[in-house]
């Protein structure tokens, strides 16, 4: 039988399962400093609490006949087995569980290293999220953080390079197999997940949460994908999402590293709300009320709780005023070609300047190898993507710039990290595609849902893509019949559509504004190619 541990701290539920066999007393569990004691009947738990010891041994005592139960020792050797795991006890510790009428939430419980995930960590969401997926008794799962600072910063790299280099190269894959594999059981989870991304969103963290149907923004989200700093490449599944950002904000988030901040991560599609963090608690506690799967009566619930954008002309938006110069300079299939853009850049030249000072600091092969991985996104399902990751991943640690760039930066902090080769000018473009793209791998994903191969996600309540604005001018989109349509009807078509989302009409116009004109005998638009 199944049956949950509990423990009350501070007002909330924190609960890992655990399967026990039927008992049918009263029993008291000491492992570590932790005191579980448990009263069971033949059909389930009854009660359960938790308190800190100051001694470590592990032993078993029952208020009951030893006759009407399994003996001691037999007992305690079967729940020893579950909890004796080193991984286990690592991910349950810095993973929390809290359940709460209808819904459950994974608390991420590492705040001194950012959240930053391990192994044991990936492996116990992971476990978590099945159990719930198959429980009548949970209706929706919230993914947040424990610390003010960080959501999760990203995956515990150097932990990764260390085990590679120390020669247990499987272990160190397994890190990147298990963590694609809990992207992908994010992606295509039947239940409604809400991804609470306060603070520091980073790598890993953004894996976490982006694959969700619900992110919730705050003004402390700080989004970045910084592989390649590292020498590294963004990953878990950012060919996948990256690639289907609005015209090329991707590739020049993925190369840069950029930073996006608050409301930034609504209007370039990594959230889809932004709630200031006040509300937080209270939104918390309205979705505990809901008691529903149904992805649309969640959304509204957190809709309730949207900020309005600033009144000003301007979008409050980081990326607004360079976004034509993004798509123009980072447009093409060489990173030669995407510098000497930015050399050429008129219309944003101080920007284009940062731009190339930041390039120049990355690994000269891991901007190539974005750049490759990104074209490849455009085209490839969810699952394919993972696998060209797992495919890149394991090339990646076989290289130099990946251990070197983890120890200027993370362990020796210097800063100084020596690429090999040093230059963009001296990577050849034919070589490392061969090494990365065709040449034979020994690990391979595998996934939870081998059904779930979308090209698109399932579920999608942001705002309005790019992309969208586009289809409706054109007449791409079915729904604009045969008209061409003014301005103040594509705006209300997307109100309607968006059930006036907050932020709708203000991104929508946004794009009017840089990629439509209007024709000269009469007021309707056409898309400015």
């Amino acid at each position: 039988m199944l049956a949950a541990r509990t423990a009350s701290f501070g007002g909330s539920t924190l609960s890992s399962t655990l399967l026990f066999s039927k008992l049918s007393t009263k029993s008291t569990v000491i492992t570590g400093s932790r005191q579980f004691t448990f009263a069971a009947t033949g059909s389930g738990i009854r009660g359960l609490h938790t308190r800190t010891l100051k001694r470590s041994p592990v032993s078993m005592t029952d208020g009951a006949s030893r006759a009407s139960s399994p003996s001691p020792l037999t007992r305690l050797n079967g729940i020893q087995r579950m909890l004796s795991s080193a991984n286990s006890l690592e991910g349950d510790k810095h993973v929390l569980t809290v359940s709460n009428l209808t819904g459950r939430s994974l608390v991420l419980n590492r705040p001194k290293a950012l959240n930053s995930l391990t192994l044991p960590m990936v492996q116990a969401i992971a476990r978590h999220l099945k159990e719930w997926e198959d429980s009548d008794l949970c209706n929706l799962v919230i993914l947040r953080s424990n610390s003010e600072r960080a959501f999760c910063a990203g995956g515990d790299v150097v932990q990764v390079s260390q085990t590679w280099k120390s020669g247990a190269q499987a272990q160190a894959m397994k890190f990147f197999q298990e963590e694609y594999r809990l992207n992908h059981i994010i992606a295509s989870y039947s239940k409604p997940i809400v991804a609470m991304i306060g603070g520091y969103t980073m790598g890993g963290g953004v894996g976490l949460s982006v694959h969700a149907p619900f992110r919730v923004a705050t003004e402390s989200s700080v989004f970045a994908m910084p592989e390649t700093k590292i020498g590294f490449f963004p990953d878990v599944g950012a060919t996948f999402f990256l690639s289907r950002l609005d015209g090329e904000t991707g590739t020049y988030l993925g190369m840069t590293g950029q930073q996006l901040k608050g409301r930034d991560l609504l209007y370039a599609g990594i959230a889809t709300h932004y709630v200031p963090s006040e509300r937080i608690p209270n939104l918390e506690e309205r979705l505990w009320e809901l008691g529903s799967s149904d992805h649309d009566v969640v959304n509204a619930a957190i809709e309730e709780f949207a900020a309005q954008p600033e009144e000003s002309e301007a979008l409050d938006y980081s990326l607004a005023t360079i976004r034509s110069s993004i798509d123009r300079c980072f447009r093409f299939k060489s990173v030669e070609s995407i510098i000497e853009a930015l050399r050429q850049e008129e219309e944003n030249p101080e920007w284009a300047q940062q731009t190339i000072s930041t390039l120049e600091k990355m690994s000269p092969s891991s901007l190539k190898l974005t750049l490759e991985q990104l074209g490849h996104g455009k085209r490839l399902n969810i699952q394919e993507a993972f696998t060209l990751e797992l495919r890149l991943a394991e090339k990646r640690l076989a290289s130099h710039d990946m251990h070197e760039g983890i120890d200027a930066l993370l362990v020796r902090k210097t800063k100084d990290p020596k690429w090999n080769p040093p230059t963009v000018a001296e990577v050849n473009m034919n070589q490392l595609f061969k090494e990365y793209f065709e040449t034979p791998v020994a690990y391979n994903p595998v996934f939870k849902k081998r059904d779930a191969k979308f090209t698109e996600y399932p579920h999608k309540f942001g705002l309005p893509t790019e992309a969208d604005v586009r289809d409706l001018v054109t007449g791409d989109n079915p729904q604009a019949g045969d008209y061409v349509l003014t301005r103040e009807e594509v705006i209300n078509f997307f109100e309607r559509e968006y059930i006036s989302k907050i932020g709708t009409s203000r991104k929508v116009s946004w794009v009017l504004d840089r990629k439509t004109r209007k024709k000269h005998d009469n007021d309707s638009l056409e898309w400015v190619r």
